[in-house]
């Protein structure tokens, strides 16, 4: 079984690094990009028919290893656009064919959903009726329909879950490497914000990399937004095995990821969910697990940030300015555009407070360094974005679906009595907090981490998975 899991390991790993490299290799080859894309759909559509169980085990897997699934197109749409569509085909003819049942979540899962799909599709009519373009509506609307998979996800509970913890680890040590190499690869100055690497991380794999001064970068991607919910998982099975040297390797890899990315919210949702977690443990030994934690952080950030500044900084300074930046937003330039954006926020917001503009609203402001005025979707300001698509009513109808989704949650923790259920909760605790400035609960991963709660209900979790 371990030697198994191990090749399983290694080979998804494998495919990780490999997805990432051939994505850059061929991303100026239409051609060769697009017969891997054609190959890569038909193999999927072939083992769904064959097996769907196995369809949805690849699934799980592209999800989980495929970033932000940017890395390959076919026909301008995403792999996984293709592989979500021919997947829900493949199930729901599966249905037709035998007859089987639906397999629904718990009642009140499921007249929250039904009232939210209400002001949902109310919002996709909205956007569309007011002119707003149909490409950013069905964008918005792609991230909210990632909640529908709870459907097959509670019929596919079959699958093992040993195999969502060697994607889950595949994730992390990936996660790891990739941002790690991207790092050492500008902070070394081998390469530099203007080459093709950074145009293929910005424009393919949706992330951003940004120089903080003295050789030291940001490496920001949008599946790390994951990371918050996993450290809490891996800190409180800690607070119960601190002497697991697996994982502190687990959780020290994720504060990595996490210290170059280096996004304040992030820290905050953290503490926010550290100290949910302080109601299920003895108080001295949460202190002891919080500040053997926080000295690893620090640790990794203190020794990125001295060998790359040369040895002339360990970074003390930065960590202030960030930290001053939570208090004053204006003070640097990510936080003095969030608040450029703030007057046109709510003057959508108060044109149509109740039902909202509909998905696909825009924002504009002017920039702050370079004085133009610029239009964008994302309005990095995560609940305000909800009111201006959704509305008022709208955005409380998701936000109840996804308190519900808790409360079943916190019931399962209680039966289960599992310190993985316990980090999960305060998982979902620190997206609420992400979701100040980033749009983290209607992010895929963020809805995907929700679908991962619900499903729990009906199979028991237990610490050692």
């Amino acid at each position: 079984m371990q030697t198994a899991l191990n090749r399983n390991f290694l080979l998804l790993l494998i495919g990780y690094i490999a997805l990432r490299a051939t994505s850059f290799f061929v991303r100026d080859v239409w051609w060769a990009e697009t017969i891997i894309a054609a190959l890569a759909i038909g193999c999927f559509a072939y083992f769904c028919i064959k097996d769907l169980s196995l369809g949805w085990k690849l699934l799980v897997i592209e999800l989980l290893i495929d970033g932000a699934g940017h890395f390959f197109e076919f026909e301008s749409l995403l792999l996984r656009t293709w592989f979500l569509g021919i997947f829900a085909a493949a199930w729901l003819w599966r249905k037709i064919r035998t007859r089987t049942p639906f397999v629904l979540p718990p009642r009140a899962v499921l007249i929250a959903l039904v009232v939210f799909g209400l002001f949902f599709l109310w919002s996709i009519l909205t956007g569309l009726m007011r002119e707003h373009s149909p490409l950013f509506v069905l964008q918005d609307a792609m991230l909210y329909l990632f909640v529908l998979l709870l459907f097959p996800a509670l019929e596919m509970q079959q699958v093992p879950q040993l195999l969502s913890a060697v994607a889950t680890n595949v994730f992390i040590f990936g996660s790891t490497i990739f941002s790690v190499a991207t790092f050492a690869l500008y902070s070394s100055s081998v390469f530099t914000l203007t080459d093709p690497y950074y145009h293929w991380f910005r424009n393919v794999a949706s992330g951003k990399i940004t120089d903080l001064g003295l050789h030291f970068f940001r490496i920001v991607l949008p599946e790390h937004l994951l990371f918050v919910p996993i450290i809490l998982v891996l800190f409180s099975c800690l607070l119960k095995k601190i002497s697991d040297k697996k994982l502190w390797l687990l959780l020290s890899c994720s504060l990595l990821v996490v210290m170059l990315n280096f996004t304040r919210i992030y820290f905050v949702a953290l503490a926010v969910g550290a100290l949910f977690l302080l109601y299920h443990t003895p108080w001295k030994q949460w202190i002891k697990t919080a500040s053997l934690t926080l000295a690893v952080s620090l640790l990794i950030f203190f020794s990125f940030h001295f060998v790359a500044s040369r040895g002339a900084s360990f970074g003390l300074d930065l960590i202030v300015g960030r930290a001053a930046g939570v208090r004053a937003p204006s003070s640097d330039v990510s936080g003095a555009i969030r608040m450029a954006m703030l007057p046109d926020i709510f003057r959508t917001i108060t044109a149509r407070p109740w039902l909202g503009s509909g998905l696909g609203t825009t924002v504009s402001y002017r920039d702050p360094t370079t004085q133009l005025i610029e239009t964008r979707t994302q309005f990095d300001w995560g609940y305000f974005e909800m009111i201006a698509e959704l509305g008022i009513f709208g955005t409380l109808a998701y936000l109840f679906l996804l308190i519900v989704i808790l409360r079943k949650g916190t019931r399962s923790a209680v039966a289960v009595d599992s310190s993985v259920v316990h980090g999960l909760l305060a998982g979902a605790i620190a997206l609420f907090i992400v979701n100040i400035t980033t749009p983290a609960l209607f992010q895929g991963f963020g809805v995907l981490y929700f679908v991962f709660l619900i499903t729990m209900q009906k199979c028991k979790v237990v610490a050692n998975e």
